[in-house]
């Protein structure tokens, strides 16, 4: 279940990627699991219409990456 606290905190993931010149960022993010957070941030994406990023988990750390 997705709060709109939580879809804020995702968007402000998203945006902040999307301005920025990197093409992997690690999420460090304590309070959610991070295969649920996973699944938000792909949610997220596909809802937005965002084609070049993509989230993924990689030895227990989640990641967004440009593609």
């Amino acid at each position: 279940m997705m709060t709109t606290e939580m879809t804020e905190k995702i968007d402000e993931y998203i945006d902040k990627f999307i301005a920025s010149d990197l093409v992997l960022i690690k999420i460090k993010e304590e309070n959610y699991p991070i295969n649920s957070l996973r699944r938000i941030f792909l949610q997220r994406i596909k809802e937005r219409k965002i084609e070049n990023i993509t989230s993924y988990t990689f030895l227990g750390e989640l990641y967004l990456e440009k593609i």
